[in-house]
């Protein structure tokens, strides 16, 4: 079995703790958090980073700079907050604002220009064109996909099985609950299935179910005004998300579940704000930072023992095509 491990990073402005943009607007969770803080430690344990990037962020010239003088492996990719860019373009005034619009609501021709939009714009950033994409918010469909194809990527990392999203901000619920856990080609007309001949590899955040207690369960239900999918609550492959023990469990677990698969994948995600203090919900001083920093790199090290080779998220597309 090959166990490979894929680092998914949604790369944003500077945030508050709920999310906003920084007003005024600022990039240090790129200048500093990415150049000094996250690249460095990849680079110690050989782990290759995919950073999808913001459109607010391609925007920034010394966002763009950081990147082509970044040091070490890693790839680029696109991530599309909507509203934030043509057609149809809500918010010019970026500071202070947050991304709340979803891809997968907008008119299909609406969705694809904005792809499109945001897909012109790195290649005129970069001078090539990416492969890797996720949608805002995890707010991919079936349109996003068929986009995504025409436009010349290959690989989506926007589904989260397990996970439900229905929150107040979302015209309707965008249900990931059945989605397979491992890479899988996807049908271009239901994204949570699979097809043989779909032309976009969907690699999901890596989340599985954990059987929860009945004391778990009521709280659960109390906390979240619903029953628990299944029993289960899902965990994430995602610092502050889950501690090391955690990841622990969801590897162990996915590799015994796909024991009979040539080939495993483990998908990591965040937001390279979590690594800088206050520019995040989830590190809101140094200590936090250093508390964060330090998951990771017990992960990389039991990765590292464990002979889970870390590669970017394009690189996937090929593995499972000539599967």
């Amino acid at each position: 079995m090959n166990k490979y491990l894929v680092i998914t990073i949604d790369v944003e402005p500077d945030c508050s703790p709920d999310w906003k943009y920084s007003n005024p607007l600022t990039f240090n969770g790129v200048y500093e958090g990415i150049k000094s803080r996250l690249q460095p430690l990849f680079n110690k344990y050989n782990v290759t980073p995919t950073y999808l990037i913001n459109n607010v962020v391609l925007e920034d010239g010394a966002s763009i700079n950081t990147f082509k003088n970044l040091e070490g492996k890693f790839e680029l990719g696109a991530h599309l907050h909507p509203e934030f860019i043509e057609p149809g373009k809500t918010e010019f005034d970026y500071a202070g604002k947050k991304g709340v619009a979803n891809c997968c609501f907008y008119d299909p021709k609406v969705e694809f220009e904005k792809i499109k939009s945001i897909t012109e714009l790195f290649v005129r950033q970069f001078d090539f064109q990416p492969t890797s994409f996720r949608a805002g918010r995890f707010s991919a469909g079936s349109n996003t996909l068929k986009s995504l194809a025409k436009l010349g990527y290959k690989v989506d990392t926007s589904v989260t099985p397990n996970f439900r999203w229905d929150d107040r901000t979302r015209e309707k619920p965008v249900d990931f609950r059945g989605a397979p856990l491992q890479p899988y080609f996807a049908n271009a007309d239901e994204i949570t299935k699979t097809d043989d001949k779909g032309a976009i590899l969907e690699v999901p955040v890596s989340i599985v179910p954990e059987k929860m207690s009945a004391i778990d369960s009521l709280k659960y239900i109390i906390k979240n005004k619903r029953f628990p999918y299944k029993g289960s609550r899902p965990v994430w492959l995602r610092p502050k998300f889950s501690g090391n023990e955690k990841f622990r469990m969801i590897v162990e677990q996915i590799t015994n579940d796909y024991r009979s698969s040539d080939n495993v994948v483990f998908n990591m995600m965040f937001h390279n704000v979590e690594v800088m203090p206050g520019l995040s919900p989830y590190s809101l001083n140094e200590s936090d930072c250093e508390k964060y920093l330090a998951s990771l790199e017990w992960f990389f090290n039991y990765c590292r023992e464990n002979n889970i080779q870390s590669v970017n998220l394009s690189s996937m597309y090929d593995v499972f095509q000539n599967k």
